[in-house]
């Protein structure tokens, strides 16, 4: 009984000494994946930042630019917050315009539209598909003269002249 204790006792301390190797292990990796999110959310930041920057430029000419080679640092940028925040707000702000302009201009067409539509009714929507049936059967009954006509030219030794 004392060696089964034994065995069981070492057999946990082995397994204990499996699972803090394993939660060492897991540490040391959430340690590095936490690092390299950090530098992901400074890096996409950064390149906000320089999209910011970038989109301020374009819209407003009259603030000074940094020469063409200079790399803006998301730093001098946060210090200008205000007026890069103000800018993009201003981008923001006119495609909302352009967007409710549009949004305006597609309604009234639906309207129109829908006005238009409401004054069709179903009949007339049947009398079209009855007439689609009918132009269908049509042709397949020209479709039978034609080859009926051949066949009476062919039996009659008639030339077949083409339809005027």
């Amino acid at each position: 009984m004392y060696n089964n204790l034994q065995r069981r006792y070492i057999k946990e301390i082995k397994t204990n000494q499996e699972q803090n190797e394993t939660i060492k292990n897991l540490t040391i990796k959430i340690h590095e994946l936490e690092h390299n999110l950090r530098e992901q959310r400074q890096r996409t930041e950064q390149l906000e930042c320089k999209k910011v920057s970038k989109k301020a430029r374009a819209v407003s000419e009259k603030r000074s630019q940094t020469p063409e080679g200079e790399a803006t640092s998301c730093r001098h940028i946060y210090k200008k917050k205000e007026s890069c925040c103000s800018t993009y707000l201003e981008l923001l702000l006119k495609e909302i315009k352009k967007l409710k302009k549009e949004n305006e201009k597609l309604s009234a067409e639906r309207r129109a539209l829908r006005n238009e539509l409401a004054g069709l009714d179903k009949d007339f929507f049947e009398e079209i598909e009855d007439l689609k049936h009918a132009v269908q059967e049509s042709v397949k009954l020209n479709n039978q003269y034609e080859k009926c006509l051949k066949q009476i030219s062919a039996i009659y030794g008639l030339p077949l002249t083409a339809p005027l």
